[in-house]
């Protein structure tokens, strides 16, 4: 079944810190829209600890309930009304997440009655794109030069150098670069 981190006993501390990332954004990232303040937004993201590499663009109405799980590589763009979910999230190098699509890291054990929450890392490669509106599931990787369709919703792994589409995402061909 691979990793799974069940949260049902969250400790406080965490909740607390979760918190004040909350009240730090909405003072110190969510009124700097424009993409002059990128700077200052990815200062602040690094200060509450996240790891982004250089030349990464990340838009203040992106919802990152928790910094210090993220890492992104470099040229990387997370797009806006982008929503990621509480666990680990790695974005490689020159990858795009288009707007408003959703990095869910977290569900519920469905086969539990009292369906406990668990988190499982998400893991996106070097040149992938999630096209606008698209949903990756928990312990999805997202293979390297993937293109996830608009509007996909994605559950299993997709393989390097595919395009896949639709709900549940599936298959449409292999992504082959002209130039």
């Amino acid at each position: 079944m691979g990793y799974i981190k069940y949260i049902d006993n969250i400790p406080i501390r965490d909740k607390i810190k979760r918190k004040l990332w909350l009240l730090t954004s909405y003072v110190l990232v969510k009124p700097f829209g424009a993409r002059f303040f990128n700077r200052w937004i990815l200062f602040i993201l690094r200060c509450c600890g996240a790891k982004i590499g250089s030349h990464s663009v990340v838009h203040s109405s992106a919802n990152i309930p928790a910094p210090w799980n993220l890492e992104i590589g470099q040229h990387s763009v997370i797009g806006n009304n982008v929503r990621l979910h509480i666990g680990k999230v790695k974005i490689g190098n020159k990858v795009t997440i288009s707007q408003n699509s959703y990095i869910c890291t977290g569900s519920h054990d469905i086969s539990s009655r009292n369906l406990p929450y668990f988190c499982k890392p998400i893991m996106i490669h070097d040149f992938a794109w999630v096209a606008a509106d698209a949903f990756i599931g928990p312990g999805v990787t997202i293979g390297e030069g993937a293109v996830v369709g608009a509007r996909a919703a994605v559950f299993k792994d997709v393989e390097a150098w595919t395009v896949v589409g639709g709900n549940p995402a599936k298959f449409i061909k292999k992504r082959e670069i002209k130039e």
